[in-house]
């Protein structure tokens, strides 16, 4: 490891990111500082605080700190493993001169064979930030070329292999046979089985004219393969048929899946058995490691032939681990966390205690803190009132008063052993764990507080006497399934959240309960695995059909008294001119948020629309708008002409000059400000508004009195910086640029999917993205998002948390945090509005 943070990272960047910034900096120089003489450390700073860029700043000193360039690993869980790219692009846009030449993959890999190649690239070419998912590492092997490296180590020298390769080149007919794949017909397979896999790249080429941009097999590979056993293999090859039969596809699929399980079973073994050396692993949100038993959590054990365990076992010399949530684990299992750093290999020189002995001292300083704090407060509970008034006076050193009855003694003397217990296990923490916290920088208020008549009275969101009903009802059968040890009941959580929540998680549904976008592999205890149907219990039946019953009418249904009040806050910044994030936490929640915001914005827009226009309907109204638009919008028109041309000359400095920033920035404005969302907001609207109105009103004239040119100037500088900061050195560089990904998602972006595309281009203020949401489209929703333009008021799911950058464009979120109880007459989800 590098001694010292590299000196080509900037040390200065934006004004208000500078003090981040510095922290930052000092932290990855800590950390680089630390692994010296240790094998890893957490950094567990809280959501917020750069940790990502912490990470970064590490990887990119270590990368060159070798001539060679090393290779670095961030290990992520697959939900944000594109987010991870993202930060690099504005990472080295922002941080890094020019021509630094790193290299981070461009898309995650997600597969062991991928990553196997691309640390197999020669160093001319290599990417040196490989961004590899939890799941990449227990994936089945797919790579065809691979399979068949396999099968030609299995039939050389053996008897007859000759002939057991012409029996896989038989059956290997196209998209039919034993490989699904067209290109590997029985020519191109005979004459691939019957050459050395270093080969294939110009036997391939020399075949089919196609160009294989890497070897198609790691030399790791073929390395591995050569030092384990072949023989399962070599046996399913030989149940392959010698000829065909009347029966022939059934025992075709018969051999296919011997051939498969053969095979995978091989492929596992050669993970577990890769020699490799590598400087770092940097693994994201690393308290998924506190499970021994998870497939993730295995890879990081010891080799053992035959499985996926101790695949990363031996690999690199040190790890970082990320995670902004190690004080929530147990001691046990944050042990087991930092146990996982035994997989790096052995450090020299070696340290005088095993990484085993050194947790174990550990383990037994934090078990003691935590039995004396536990016996500090047994004794405190014994306090008689009149006792209370004296420890006013107690310190860490004070010595205990004379006069203290036998109860406030103890309870002197074991908050002092606490205390002393406490800053011990500070001390022995320190070595492993880096944690910041924070500055108050938001206003965080309970739920009451969403709404417009609150009065500062602390609180949950109350239930109004036309709604309590359903949740008196829910109450009464969460206690009943608890009575009864239901599993995981959730009629609270359901009602808590929304009432069409509540229909899908009350049935005892078990598919789309929480919004997730995670891989099966990588979700060991999910919300679905925990649900239970309570129908065997008569009692809650009863509940269950009289809660229907509370909600057969929609206008009931309709006012949700959570799902009302998120709405009206939200529409309320809307009106002000704000961007407002809405977190939920589940998928029917999500739905009904959107379409309630979008039932309310529309209706709002008719009615400030008629109000202005003096129209009587709201055809009439939806008519004028359109008839406004045409006059004002329409490109060949000449109000259209002058209003755009005023654009251009306000924001062509702030575009750095530009043209494609210009371009871009103006023809998104002039989009935005043809619709009625923008017209009732920003303009003095009248039926003979001029364009001369339009562009008083983009400088502030406009009943909220928002100033949009400043806003479009501030957006403006940021794109001319991005477009800036694009590294030129190759063709691709633009392409894979923030700059570029803004401008993408205002174009509407260009994709196979032309309605996927369209939605990513929409103006609608109202977008909702989530789990299920393509990902594609969810990253055009929060480049739109970071802009400020439509969307406006997004709903969003967890699956949504990372990448959204909230210092751009918005400043309200609305956090619905569900808890398991219903509490008498008010809400138990505690909304944060900030």
């Amino acid at each position: 490891m590098p001694v010292r943070l590299t000196d080509q990272l900037f040390t200065t960047t934006a004004p208000r990111f500078q003090a981040d910034w510095a922290r930052q900096r000092r932290t990855a120089a800590d950390i680089l500082h630390r692994l010296q003489g240790q094998e890893g450390i957490v950094l567990a700073d809280q959501v917020g605080m750069g940790k990502t860029y912490v990470a970064l700043a590490v990887a990119v000193s270590q990368i060159l700190a070798t001539p060679e360039r090393s290779q670095v690993v961030v290990f992520v869980p697959p939900a944000v493993a594109e987010k991870w790219i993202r930060e690099w692009k504005k990472f080295s846009e922002s941080l890094l001169p020019a021509g630094i030449g790193i290299r981070c993959v461009e898309h995650p890999i997600r597969s062991g064979e991928a990553f196997l190649k691309k640390l197999d690239d020669q160093p001319d070419d290599r990417d040196h930030l490989i961004v590899l998912t939890h799941t990449a590492l227990t994936m089945p092997l797919k790579d065809t070329f691979i399979q068949l490296a396999l099968l030609h180590h299995a039939t050389r020298y053996v008897r007859d292999g000759s002939a057991l390769r012409e029996r896989i080149a038989k059956w290997s007919t196209g998209a039919k046979g034993l490989f699904p794949n067209p290109r590997f017909t029985t020519d191109h397979v005979a004459r691939l089985l019957d050459t050395p896999p270093s080969k294939w790249r110009d036997t391939w080429r020399r075949m089919t004219g196609e160009y294989l941009p890497d070897d198609p097999v790691p030399a790791s590979v073929e390395e591995a393969v050569r030092d384990i056993p072949l023989h399962e293999l070599h046996a399913a090859v030989d149940a392959l048929p010698i000829r065909s039969s009347i029966d022939i596809e059934k025992r075709l699929r018969h051999a296919r899946r011997l051939l498969g399980e053969a095979t995978q079973a091989v492929w596992r073994w050669i993970l577990s058995s890769i020699k490799l050396e590598l400087p770092l692993l940097i693994v994201d949100e690393a308290h998924r490691l506190k499970n021994p038993g998870t497939q993730i959590s295995k890879l990081f054990g010891s080799r053992s032939d035959g499985s996926d365990a101790g695949v990363l076992h031996g690999i690199f010399r040190r790890m970082l681990f990320l995670t902004a949530t190690p004080f929530e684990l147990g001691h046990a299992e944050l042990i087991q966390v930092l146990s996982r750093m035994g997989a790096v290999r052995a450090l020299a020189p070696p340290t005088p205690l095993s990484l085993g002995e050194r947790l174990k001292d550990l383990e037994k300083v934090l078990t003691q803190a935590q039995a004396s704090a536990i016996i500090f407060d047994y004794a405190w509970g014994r306090l008689r009132p009149e006792d209370i008034t004296v420890f006013d006076t107690w310190g860490p050193e004070v010595a205990a008063p004379h006069n203290l009855s036998a109860a406030a003694r103890e309870a002197w003397q074991h908050a002092q052993l606490a205390v002393e217990a406490r800053h011990a296990m500070h001390d022995a923490l320190r070595p492993w764990i880096i944690r910041h916290e924070r500055p108050r920088r938001r206003t965080y208020r309970p739920g009451a507080a969403i709404a417009p008549n609150w009065n500062r009275v602390p609180g949950g969101l109350p239930i109004p006497e036309s709604a309590a009903l359903p949740f008196l009802l829910a109450a009464r059968a969460q206690s009943i399934a608890l009575d009864h040890k239901s599993t995981r009941p959730l009629f609270a959580y359901g009602i808590a959240s929304s009432y069409e929540a509540f229909a899908r998680l009350g049935g005892g549904h078990a598919e789309n309960v929480r919004d997730s976008d995670s891989a099966d592999n990588d979700k060991k205890n999910s919300e679905a695995s925990g649900i239970s149907t309570p129908s065997t219990l008569e009692a809650v039946d009863w509940y269950r059909k009289e809660i229907d019953d509370a909600l057969v009418e929609p206008s009931v249904r309709e006012a949700h008294p959570k799902v009302q009040a998120t709405v009206e806050k939200a529409v309320a910044l809307w009106q002000a001119g704000e961007k407002c994030l809405i977190f939920c936490w589940f998928v029917r929640t999500g739905e009904a948020v959107e379409h309630a915001l979008s039932r309310r914005l529309d209706h709002l827009i008719m009615e400030l629309a008629s109000k202005a226009l003096a129209t009587t309907s709201t055809d009439d109204s939806r008519r004028e708008l359109e008839r406004i638009a045409d006059r004002l919008f329409r490109r060949d028109a000449s109000p259209y002409e002058r209003i755009r041309q005023r654009l251009l000359e306000a924001l062509l400095e702030d575009a750095g000059r530009h043209e494609d920033v210009l371009e871009l920035v103006v023809d998104a404005a002039m989009r935005h400000l043809r619709t009625p969302g923008y017209l009732v907001r920003y303009t003095h609207l009248h039926i003979g508004i001029t364009d001369d109105e339009v562009w008083a009103g983009v400088q502030g004239e406009n009943p909220y009195r928002i100033v949009l040119l400043d806003r479009w100037r501030h957006f403006a500088q940021r794109l001319a910086q991005a477009r800036n900061q694009i590294e030129p050195v190759n063709q691709d560089d633009e392409r894979d640029s923030e700059f570029a990904r803004i401008r993408a998602a205002l174009l509407g972006a260009h994709s196979e999917d032309d309605q996927a595309a369209g939605r990513g281009g929409s103006l609608h203020a109202v977008r909702r993205a989530h789990g299920g949401t393509r990902a594609d489209v969810r990253e055009r929703v929060i480049a739109m998002f970071n802009t400020p333009f439509a969307p406006e008021l997004l709903v969003a799911s967890s699956v949504m948390g990372e990448g959204i950058d909230l210092h751009q464009e918005c400043r309200f979120v609305i956090l619905p945090l569900i808890y398991g109880h219903l509490s008498k007459r008010h809400w138990p989800a505690r909304t944060a509005l900030g």
